[in-house]
């Protein structure tokens, strides 16, 4: 049996529901038929998980508790949904991510009891790294290093490239450098490290606004 994550979970027929699951193999769908099974598919509980057959829309036949349930409520809660969603909207289908799938199931037990914004960062900046957007500091776009004294726009993509002079809104290459070290201690790193990361992540996903950053939005108001 699989361990996972359930990511998102819908109906599918009568009694069953069609569901995304984080596996170390990546996100994997599959439907689980009858009443009893869907029921245990519970959010940011860890669970043993037995496929059938492939198919074009695999069969989930067994699923067993790996552990207890993660209790999120409030804002981790939403937390917890917005790394979901992030999840299902950016992972490729069966691709594996063995590393990811680790960070996540450390990233909830985080969420359960700490400080939300560095851990958030943390998980963006692994899952923009399985996705193959790491954040790379160590040289501007045309190859030159980049100076601790310097500033520096960042593209979502392409990276660092020098800033103009008198450009105050960029930040400098010693800021970028503590983002990239993740010394999120710092609050001006630390939202420095919000900013870059919602960048590329908006390059990703495109036009479409996440449900949960909506929902996150809408409490702090």
């Amino acid at each position: 049996m699989t361990p996972g994550w359930v990511l998102h979970r819908r109906p599918y027929r009568e009694t069953g529901a069609l569901v995304d699951v984080l596996t170390a193999e990546g996100r994997q769908r599959g439907v689980v038929r009858g009443q009893a099974k869907t029921a245990q598919l519970v959010a940011f509980m860890p669970l043993l998980i037995e496929w059938g057959p492939v198919r074009d829309l695999r069969a989930i036949n067994r699923l067993e508790p790996l552990g207890p349930s993660i209790t999120l409520t409030g804002n981790a809660l939403l937390c917890g949904l917005y790394i979901n969603e992030l999840c299902v909207r950016l992972l490729p289908q069966d691709e594996a991510c063995p590393g990811l799938m680790a960070d996540y199931g450390r990233t909830l037990l985080a969420l359960a009891s700490g400080d939300p914004q560095p851990i958030l960062r943390r998980f963006e900046a692994s899952l923009l790294n399985q996705l193959g957007f790491d954040f790379s500091v160590a040289h501007t776009s045309d190859g030159a290093p980049v100076e601790d004294e310097l500033r520096y726009w960042v593209h979502p993509e392409s990276g660092p490239r020098l800033a103009p002079p008198g450009a105050r809104d960029a930040p400098f290459g010693r800021d970028l450098k503590r983002v990239q070290q993740q010394a999120f201690e710092d609050p001006t790193t630390l939202n420095l490290a919000k900013r870059l990361n919602r960048a590329r992540l908006n390059a990703l996903l495109g036009d479409k606004p996440l449900q949960s950053r909506l929902l996150i939005q809408g409490v702090s108001q």
